[in-house]
């Protein structure tokens, strides 16, 4: 597994390792112990992954309640959103509790955003199941929902207290998904990293995922 310190305004750590997501639970407690977690994901995630993650929860002692919204970026709007608040209240996160996002680059907005503006302010944890997710979304505290008037309208900067990828969840994406995090990748290798370019030109990304996501 490595691990990245991000120095943000509140500083926290990536973790990166194939069969990290049936450690999550080990992984929230040490943040966060004997707290309720609101695991939010959607409905092409949850028969996937929910499951194991809602047993590493209970495993460590940890009380998980979980969202599940409709998949797409149209449910990323202030319905779903309201809806998600609801289900915080009614499921009585304090401020000692976390919102766990399960799931792509809606789902982390989604649920980072009502984590930023429930109570002013919870837990949050990134668990990122898609390339794109992994290597942008999920880190750097860019959260929002999006207007009828245009796309990530409405939104705030709020830092995760941690993220975990696991690389094993990218078995799963449909190729036209897998490919547009590719693209982010190689973006991020053209604006600065020559070492990432290096690894790319050597070895496909699908197999060597772990080290393309840490660098």
């Amino acid at each position: 597994m490595n691990t990245i310190p991000v120095a943000a305004s509140r500083p926290y750590e990536v973790k990166i390792g194939a069969g990290l997501l049936k450690q999550a639970g080990q992984e929230i407690a040490r943040l966060f112990p004997g707290a309720v977690c609101a695991v939010i994901t959607d409905t092409h995630v949850a028969p996937l992954y929910l499951q194991p993650v809602l047993t590493a929860l209970k495993t460590a002692g940890l009380a998980p309640v979980c969202f599940v919204f409709p998949a797409g970026e149209s449910a990323k709007c202030g319905k779903t959103y309201l809806e998600l608040l609801e289900f915080l209240a009614q499921s009585r996160l304090t401020r000692s509790d976390v919102v766990v996002a399960l799931g792509g680059g809606v789902t982390g907005d989604l649920a980072g955003f009502a984590a930023a503006t429930y109570l002013r302010g919870v837990g949050l944890v990134q668990i990122p199941t898609t390339l794109l997710a992994a290597v942008d979304s999920s880190v750097g505290g860019k959260t929002a929902i999006d207007l009828a008037a245009g796309k990530n309208l409405a939104g705030a900067f709020y830092q995760p207290r941690l993220v975990l990828c696991d690389p094993d969840t990218l078995n799963t994406l449909p190729e036209t998904v897998f490919s547009d995090g590719c693209a982010e990748v190689i973006k991020y290798g053209m604006l600065g990293s020559p070492e990432l370019l290096d690894l790319l030109l050597q070895t496909p990304i699908r197999s060597q995922l772990e080290p393309v996501i840490t660098l």
